[in-house]
């Protein structure tokens, strides 16, 4: 049985509908959540690696064409350039804490959601949440939300 949310409207990134699930079962169900998750992490991890070196161009190719088609591209650098690049810029590291949920997109493509903080030089550590899903055999961003604290995801 999983719990669904759905995530509509004005996200601190984006427009869009992103839906996360978590398993209600046993630590076995969960530990085979975060094996499959791996290549999904993988390139989240590289995603972030990007923004915290500034490259908005690479970090742009990699949001959901569906998503941008919808919202636009002139939303998707403004949100870029004004709030998630000077977020992941103040990154002094990745916090240790990762919350693993699966997650289903206004689209229909599934993924994983990645609930993490950064590391700031100076000050105390700031949540997001990285939405990764599979969208046409291809991994993109569905979703990013910065300094956005989600009860009992963030640990």
């Amino acid at each position: 049985m999983r719990i669904l949310a759905t995530l509509c409207g004005l996200s601190a990134f984006l427009l869009s509908c992103v839906s996360f699930a978590q398993p209600q079962g046993s630590m076995g169900d969960y530990l085979e959540m975060e094996k499959a998750s791996v290549p999904f992490r993988k390139f989240a991890d590289g995603w972030i690696v990007t923004a915290r070196k500034g490259d908005m161009a690479a970090v742009e190719r990699a949001i959901s064409p569906n998503l941008a088609a919808r919202v636009g591209p002139e939303v998707v650098k403004r949100n870029l350039s004004d709030k998630v690049l000077p977020f992941f810029a103040a990154a002094k590291d990745v916090g240790k804490s990762v919350t693993i949920t699966q997650t289903t997109d206004g689209f229909g493509s599934r993924g994983f959601a990645y609930y993490m903080y950064i590391v700031p030089a100076s000050g105390s550590q700031r949540p997001f949440v990285l939405y990764v899903v599979d969208e046409k055999g291809k991994m993109v961003i569905a979703n990013i939300l910065v300094d956005h604290h989600v009860p009992d995801r963030h640990k």
